[in-house]
This record gives structure tokens, sequence and C-alpha cells, in this order.
């Protein structure tokens, strides 16, 4: 990658952009692309951005149209998914307008964008619309690609054996155009189909088949998420020492491209592998750093807690020195007064039982006021706490989310993520959606889906088969939870 793009430097150098446009602007394209596959994306969207403007003054749409797509696929490798969205659908209006033929590319992108987004019904329309248009154009290798997202998305909601079917029909065109580097995908997929049918010799053949394939140092990116694929045989087959090296190996291949979008699962399997090994602290830890979780919210910084209080309570003023001081008090006051009437020459001893008496009877009085005042003010800050906490809910990490600024919820794995409408990364912590519905107001949080629940006061519109959030977001709505998700949302609105 690096030679060529010192070759298409060179070119650009002897070329006059005023007498050969078109040639300029290829060569300058193909040099942004380098930059893209190299993860210097900051440099490739300058270059695409510079030629959008230039086929904008020249009142070029195919070439607007064209730079559309490439910084749509610059902004989905950033993870910015809404911003590749509306490049790609630019691209698309232009094409469809101008020339059909490039339309099958651009749709393409957006449908495995789409599937990356988990909208995998838009997803695979999208991708066998491109597909059919490729076959017209006779566009095998964009035909085959579809086939390979299409099956992504199917093995995503583990519809296996239409998985492979897709596979099967990507793998004979790639045979047949006699694509090596694409026939390892091919093979890689292959084996993520039979690791969630927990084949494992299956899995490890095709693993072995497509790292057959690959040449050292010349494919990045292919490298990464052959690496990944590993982490992830070794943690369900293997060995977890071994998942933690090969999920390491797949993150600094994919910081090295800059590649943000794919570090989410990554940090995830790498926080599963430890946590199968047994160290459940190294998981727990490397969730919250990828995270960024906050453990803490400013009022319980303000007060003295419950549990202070109460152990002062304890350690000082217990119930049983207070009975034993008034027991005391009682018997000193008894022989005080019996001394006293029975003997004048005990006079003087009573006198002294009775000061005694008083001491004791005071030290009482003094213990049981201290005693009334810690009850109350424990009584006190419970309510105050319990009134500060009803619009919040305490993780088990210790982190303390406020319920009016919680978005929605989602499930991924044996992990929660919070997503506030005031933090860009989620708060994440152990345990299941069946046990966090009981924690949330119901007439706030409603369950759309087996891997979502959400707050109704965040949503914008709703959709036969996702909801919108007011921030863009969309998620899928489950036809199971679908008819409740309209009579909330319908109280909602009235």
């Amino acid at each position: 990658m690096e030679a060529a793009g010192l070759h298409y430097d060179s070119a650009l150098n002897f070329i006059d952009s005023s007498k050969d446009y078109l040639t300029y602007s290829r060569i300058k394209r193909n040099r942004g692309i380098v930059y893209q596959r190299q993860g210097e994306f900051t440099k490739a969207k300058e270059v695409f951005e510079t030629l959008f403007q230039e086929a904008q003054d020249q009142k070029n749409e195919l070439g607007q149209a064209l730079m559309y797509n490439q910084l749509g696929i610059i902004a989905q490798s950033q993870g910015n998914y809404n911003e590749a969205a509306d490049d790609f659908n630019r691209a698309i209006e232009i094409y469809s307008k101008k020339d059909s033929a490039n339309v099958a590319n651009t749709l393409m992108n957006l449908g495995t964008l789409y599937g990356r987004m988990n909208l995998i019904d838009q997803s695979n329309q999208k991708l066998l619309i491109a597909a059919k248009i490729a076959g017209s154009y006779k566009q095998w290798v964009i035909q085959a690609r579809c086939f390979n997202n299409i099956s992504v998305n199917y093995r995503k909601v583990s519809k296996l054996d239409s998985s492979n079917y897709y596979l099967s029909l990507n793998e004979q065109l790639y045979k047949r155009l006699n694509n090596k580097l694409a026939l390892t995908e091919v093979y890689q997929n292959k084996a993520s189909n039979f690791l969630i049918a927990k084949n494992a010799d299956s899995t490890y053949y095709f693993l072995e088949n497509a790292l057959s394939l690959v040449t050292p140092n010349q494919d990045l990116y292919r490298e990464s998420q052959l690496a990944f694929l590993r982490a992830r045989v070794e943690l369900e087959f293997g060995d977890a020492k071994l998942a933690i090296q090969y999920v390491n190996e797949a993150i600094t291949k994919a910081l090295e491209q800059n590649r943000v979008d794919d570090l989410n699962d990554h940090y995830v399997l790498l926080s599963e592998a430890y946590e199968k090994e047994g160290n459940t602290k190294a998981a727990l830890a490397i969730m919250k750093k990828w995270k960024s979780l906050n453990d803490s919210l400013e009022i319980f910084k303000s007060i003295k807690t419950i549990q202070e209080i109460t152990s002062a309570y304890d350690f000082a003023r217990s119930e049983e020195v207070i009975q034993q001081s008034r027991e005391q008090a009682s018997f000193f006051q008894r022989l005080s007064t019996r001394l006293a009437i029975g003997a004048v020459i005990l006079a003087a001893l009573s006198v002294l039982l009775y000061f005694k008496f008083r001491k004791k009877s005071n030290e009482a009085e003094l213990r049981e006021s201290e005693v009334n005042e810690l009850k109350s003010k424990i009584s006190e800050l419970q309510q105050k706490v319990k009134k500060s906490t009803e619009n919040f809910i305490t993780l088990k990490s210790k982190a303390v989310i406020p319920l009016n600024k919680l978005m929605f919820v989602q499930s991924d794995g044996p992990y929660l993520e919070f997503f506030l409408d005031n933090k860009e990364r989620p708060e994440i912590d152990r345990g299941t959606l069946k046990d966090l519905k009981s924690d949330l107001p119901i007439n706030t949080f409603i369950q759309v889906h087996r891997s979502y629940i959400i707050n109704i006061h965040f949503i914008r519109e709703v959709y036969s088969n996702r909801v919108v959030l007011q921030n863009g977001h969309e998620l899928n709505i489950s036809r199971s939870f679908k008819t409740n998700m309209e009579e909330i949302f319908q109280t909602k609105v009235s």
C-alpha cells in the first residue's frame, strides 16, 4: 500500500489537471483510497472533499456521487453511521438519474451499513436489489459481495441454512473468477457459521482454509478479521489464553487502521476471555475502560451515608448500653431509699449512693436523648436518600443511572449497556433485561425487542418495525413486543 501511494504521488506530479482532468481525478481518487486502506482517514477525507468540491464547481453530478460514496465509506469506518447513510443515499439518488450501472456498488454499501446497524430486513432488501442490478451489468464481484453480506445478516439472526446458501453462491462466483482473496472471506464466514452451530471440527476446518489463503502483511484488514475469528473460536472450543492473545492481535491491527467500528466487539470478547480464564476483575476493568464508566453521583458526595450514621449509633449508643444504665439507676434508687429509711447510721452511704444514682440517671437520660437524635437523623436521611434515588438506579458496578437521562438499554451477551443522552458512550454492567425491567417504572420504560428496553420520553417516531429516538438513533421492534409498544406510545401521545 505504501509503495502504491508513492507511485500515485509521483503520477500526480507529472499530470496537468487542466489538460486531462479525468485522468488526474482518477489518480487522486486512488490516492485517497490508499490513505483510506492505510487507516489515514483524515487525509483520505481531505482528498475526497477536494474532489467533491471540484466536481461541484464543474457541475459534474457523477463526480459528486462518486465522492459521496467514498465519504460514506470513511464515515462508516469511523462509526458515524447516520452520516454514512446520508452520503450513500445522496450518491444513489444521483446514480439512479444519471448512471444506473453504478447504483449497485453504492446500494451494496448502504445495505452493508444497515447490516452493521442491525437493521437486517432493510439491509437484505437493499442487498438483493443491488445483487440483481449487478448481475444485469455482469458486475460479478459486486454481486458476490452482496451475497456475502446477506449471508452475514442471516447469521446475525441465527438463520444458518440461509446464510450457508448465500455463501455457496458466493463461493461459486469467486472460484469462477479465481479470486483467492475473496475466497478467504467465504471460508472465514463459513467458519463463523459453524462456530455459531458449535460444530468444532467444521469450524477449525474452514478457519484453516481461510488462513492458508492469506499472505502475511499483504492485507492488514483481513488479518485483523481472521485474528478476531481465531479468538472467538478459541474462546468457544479451546484455550482462553489463546483467545486473549488473538483478540489483542486483532485490536492492535484495528487500531493501526483506525477502525473504530470494530473495537466494540473486540473489547467485549477480550472481557469475556478474561472472565473465562477466571480473571473477573480484569474482565470488568476492560469493559469499564472501553465504556468509560462513571461510578459516582454528586448527590452522594455531599451527605453522610445511612451506614455511617448507623455504625456510629451501633458503636457508641447501643440499646443494650441504655438498658443497662436504666437498670443500674433503678437498682441504686431502691437501695438508696431503703438504706435512708432503715438506718440513720447509713446516711452517709445513702447520700453517696444517691449521688451515684443521679449520675447514672443523668447519663442514661443523656444517652437516650442522643440515641433519639441519631434515630431521627437516620429516618430523615432515609427519606432524603429515598426521595433522591427514586429517579435513579444503581448498577452492580456502583454506577448510578439517572432515569430521566436514560434513553434505552441494550442487552449484549452477559452485559447490559445503558445509553444516556448526555454521554457519548454507554454505561455497562452485568445483568439481564428481565431482571432490570422490574426496577424500571412501567409507565416510562418498555421492552420493544429481546435486546432493547427504551424510555418512551425519548421516542420521536414509530414505524412498523422500528422506533426512532430523538437523537436519530433507530432500534428494531420485535413482533412479539409490537402490540404493547403501540399501546404505550398511544398513551404517550394522548
